[in-house]
């Protein structure tokens, strides 16, 4: 073989790589491209928030048509919704998302899925996050205390913090079950007027089983809730 014959031989396969890139090239071209402003949202709720509407702003930068085959959400809290679903290219749109607080509380991370498809039905999915921080009117330190049994009845404490945006004057506690005699004893000291308090708790018979489940009193009447905050004492 010749020396041209050998340096034809070494460039064909590179002939050959050429080409196949350039028949892939059209797919890669006009695959479904939605750029997002903010894939991320986060919020901070108050305490009369009921719903959070988030709103991910959205570009066609491919040279292809784009149809939103699907947007889904991780969570039956948070519903996505559009008010068109096929795009051109260079157009912009937005995908908006309701978030349903209801009794949810603290830190929440939703997911939306979004599948989007072009003229040559290829497909791309895009996740976004919704992030929202809801507030909690009263947290504890700890929430239950234990007594082993026959053990020593010593006393012990729980600290109770309000929310300053949700501060309450605690005047007492009340048993979840009236119906049961009280196996406890409590007192309640005052750190900070209408935020901070100390319930200190002591079985009476600390050689029997027992357990109770106490809530929370506060003189501006907030059952609702306080409710959703019992503590627990258990001998054990």
């Amino acid at each position: 073989m010749t020396s041209q014959s050998c340096k034809l031989a070494n460039l064909l396969p590179r002939f050959i790589c050429f080409a196949l890139l350039g028949l892939a090239a059209p797919s890669l071209v006009f695959a479904a491209s939605l750029e997002w402003s903010n894939e991320t949202q986060q919020f901070e709720t108050g305490f009369e928030d009921e719903a959070v509407e988030a709103t991910y702003a959205f570009t066609n930068v491919g040279d292809s048509t784009v149809t939103i085959v699907e947007s889904s959400a991780s969570c039956g809290c948070t519903v996505p919704s559009l008010t068109k679903k096929t795009y051109e290219p260079g157009e912009s749109g937005e995908l908006n998302a309701i978030f349903t607080i209801g009794s949810r509380q603290g830190k929440q991370r939703k997911f939306i899925t979004v599948i989007a498809e072009d003229a040559n039905g290829t497909q791309n999915t895009y996740e976004l996050k919704l992030e929202v921080d809801i507030p909690i009117p009263v947290s504890f330190n700890p929430r239950v205390r234990f007594w082993k049994l026959s053990e020593e009845a010593v006393t012990q404490e729980i600290e109770v913090t309000f929310h300053e945006e949700a501060s309450m004057v605690l005047t007492g506690l009340k048993r979840k079950d009236d119906d049961q005699g009280g196996q406890f004893d409590y007192e309640i000291e005052t750190v900070a007027e209408g935020l901070e308090y100390i319930i200190k708790l002591t079985p009476k018979t600390p050689n029997v089983k027992s357990r109770d489940t106490f809530l929370l009193v506060s003189e501006q009447g907030n059952d609702e809730i306080l409710r959703r905050y019992p503590i627990y004492a258990y001998v054990r």
